[in-house]
């Protein structure tokens, strides 16, 4: 059985729409304001030990959220060093282009290439979380 093939422009898309619009909310329902992706330990997210059982809808968000957030970093893990900092440096730090220039050597259209790389991998990492991946649709019947 052949993979479906992946449309990647849409993937992309779909991987930023998610690190700026829903990540950002997910970090401020976990009262968590930077999430360092370097260590493979969750030390920095706030501890999950409560259960659900009799909790109210905030509490529930935010533990969905602390739960969310562990599987991002998780993704993040199996994804290549390099491609990884982009990310982070993009969507965790929230750096210009000018300033993730500055850090890695890389110019701008360089950098993007390698963010989208990541992106892909991270839509692949993630797909048992949350199915970022956009297939192509086949015209063919």
């Amino acid at each position: 059985m052949l993979l479906p093939e992946l449309d990647h422009k849409a993937t992309i898309k779909q991987v930023k729409r998610f690190f700026e619009k829903d990540f950002q909310t997910l970090q401020n329902m976990a009262h968590v304001s930077y999430m360092d992706i370097k260590s493979p330990t969750l030390s920095d997210l706030p501890n999950k030990s409560v259960t659900s059982n009799g909790i109210d809808s905030k509490m529930n968000n935010y533990m969905y959220a602390i739960e969310i957030l562990a599987k991002i970093k998780e993704a993040l893990a199996g994804i290549r060093e390099n491609k990884r900092k982009f990310i982070e440096y993009r969507y965790f730090k929230c750096l210009t282009w000018y300033e993730i220039g500055e850090l890695t050597g890389y110019g701008r259209s360089r950098g993007r290439e390698i963010l989208n790389s990541g992106l892909i991998e991270f839509a692949y990492a993630f797909v048992d979380t949350e199915d970022l991946r956009v297939i192509k649709k086949n015209d063919t019947q």
